[in-house]
């Protein structure tokens, strides 16, 4: 009689751990199904219902988590058992590159060039005397030396991957914008350019003033950048932005082009940095976001000296200009805090070959310090990658 009741009671153990295994396959199946669906249409919501599958059934449902994230749960069903999967997916943020280039071009990574975080170019990394890269360094080609001269350092390594697209959509953070940010536009619908200079100032207040096209500026205006902007956007349409000052808070500024081929740009014309400096205040909760749909530049001001620079800058059609950079006295340092993500790398400072190194002597040397903050969050509605990652996968 045990030997008779084990057998039964092997056989009900066996039955139920074969159902449950199969309902927990059929789940997951029904998952990466859905996984497959968002990679070929980032914005498929429609999820599956009662899917026959494996002699089963499995039940897809997809939310949206915060502005850009997706939560997928996947109930499948086999023999009367259930087991549930639930993923969290989201796109991976620009900001979590230290650079990101699709082109180098002509241009070189070059001796004083100190590079920090992840490094990723769709195209050869093209190496001038000998540029640092503190972390790891991806490209589609591989490593482009100019000369015997040239030694290179990669602390993070290198390796060799498929292109990354450079691809972002504006209507996300112009919807934001509208939504509970601030725009700035032609308000007489006469498609002239709107041109803003902002002012962040450290006790939290952002002074701006703006004009139309060729007309006059108006005056300036103080006021809290969290009643400007609630949502933390600040949104130039067909537009482009004079940037400067100290920022306190979190802000993702913007310039959009919309047919217009002078409008997009951003103008850095003097240092714009954080209230508290983030790499030696745990404490600093301030965050910037420069986006250009056309280009950022950094103003030719000769007098100016050493800049620093704290944000993530995007400039989706060009890069990081260094306006007339082969015109300065004297060669300076560029203090960068944060990351740069662009369609192309641009020079920076002119070099000279002294004692078997080359040696900027005008221009800025680009001095780059990642903020480790941005691989957990990022500027408000930072633009993000084209696909979805997973972050968190959670079987029942």
């Amino acid at each position: 009689r045990n030997i008779l009741s084990n057998s039964v009671t092997i056989t009900e153990n066996f039955s139920e751990y074969y159902s449950s295994t199969r309902a927990a396959s059929i789940a997951i199946s029904g998952a990466n199904m859905a996984i497959n669906q968002l990679y070929l249409n980032k914005n498929w919501m429609a999820g599956y219902s009662n899917v026959s599958f494996a002699d089963g059934e499995f039940d897809v449902n997809i939310d949206t988590v915060g502005w850009d994230s997706r939560r997928i749960t996947s109930v499948g069903e086999y023999n009367g058992v259930t087991k549930s999967v639930e993923i969290l997916l989201e796109p991976e943020n620009f900001a979590m590159f230290g650079n990101f280039y699709n082109v180098f071009g002509s241009v070189w990574a070059a001796t004083g060039d100190t590079f920090q975080g992840r490094f990723h170019a769709n195209d050869w990394i093209n190496c001038y005397g000998d540029p640092v890269f503190m972390g790891p360094a991806t490209t589609s080609k591989g490593v482009k030396l100019y000369d015997k001269y040239s030694h290179p350092e990669f602390h993070g390594g290198t390796k060799v991957t498929e292109p990354v697209p450079l691809q972002f959509d504006t209507s996300i953070i112009r919807t934001a914008a509208y939504t509970n940010g601030k725009i700035f536009r032609d308000t007489t619908n006469t498609g002239k350019v709107t041109t803003v200079d902002l002012n962040f100032l450290a006790s939290g207040d952002v002074q701006y003033r703006l004009k139309l096209g060729s007309g006059a500026y108006t005056g300036y205006t103080t006021v809290p950048l969290n009643s400007l902007a609630p949502n933390g956007v600040i949104y130039v349409e067909r537009g482009n932005i004079n940037l400067q000052g100290v920022l306190n808070g979190r802000a993702t500024i913007v310039a959009s082009q919309k047919g217009n081929s002078t409008a997009g740009q951003v103008f850095i014309t003097n240092s714009i940095q954080y209230e508290k400096n983030p790499l030696t205040d745990p404490a600093c909760d301030d965050m910037l976001g420069i986006v250009a749909e056309n280009k950022v530049t950094v103003t030719y001001d000769n007098s100016r000296g050493d800049i620093n620079i704290h944000g993530s800058i995007f400039s989706q059609k060009d890069g990081l200009v260094i306006e007339k950079y082969d015109q300065y006295s004297t060669a300076h340092k560029m203090n960068l805090v944060g990351g740069v993500i662009g369609q192309k790398i641009q020079p920076t400072a002119k070099y000279q070959l002294i004692n078997g190194k080359y040696v900027p002597v005008k221009g800025y040397s680009y001095v780059h310090k990642f903020d480790t903050r941005f691989t957990k969050v990022r500027p408000p509605y930072f633009p993000s990658t084209k696909y979805y990652r997973v972050v968190s996968w959670y079987e029942e």
